[in-house]
């Protein structure tokens, strides 16, 4: 074989390589941060105190459905409220999750737990942080400025 052959062969394989590498990168991207059971119609809990089905990437971006919506429906910071329970639930809706979230927050000096009850509709990767949500429920509801019931 000449130098020519064995330089093509070579940069060949290399490019074969690189493109394989970014393949895979994107495959387990994709996989990490799928969202679980999305086109299912059949109910499964995914996280609770007893299951944990979810990679630390998905809890990570449930955690953050959570916060989301509480900030988007109450017009409050989820900043100073300290996360305590996630229970993540598929629904027998397609692309639909219940999510019950607990937080604890302090007033004068005494920690209150706060229960919210959601239902999310994200995008089929999580890594997507727009999300639907309805069925909205929150005990932090006493701690919103927002004034519409008045």
């Amino acid at each position: 074989m000449n130098k020519k052959k064995i330089a093509i062969i070579s940069l060949s394989s290399i490019v074969a390589l690189l493109i394989l590498v970014a393949v895979g990168y994107k495959t387990y991207d994709w996989y990490i941060w799928r969202a679980p059971s999305y086109n299912s119609t059949k109910k499964e809990v995914l996280l609770s105190s007893k299951v944990d089905k979810l990679s630390d990437q998905q809890e990570e971006a449930f955690w953050g459905y959570a916060r989301g919506a509480i900030e988007s429906d109450l017009n409050i910071s989820t900043d100073n409220l300290e996360d305590d329970t996630l229970y993540v639930e598929k629904t027998d809706k397609k692309h639909v999750y219940h999510i019950e979230y607990v937080c604890k927050g302090e007033i004068l000096g005494t920690t209150f737990k706060y229960r919210t009850k959601v239902d999310i509709t994200p995008k089929s990767s999580l890594k997507e942080s727009k999300f639907k949500y309805n069925n909205f429920q929150s005990d932090l509801t006493s701690l919103s400025s927002n004034d519409d019931d008045y």
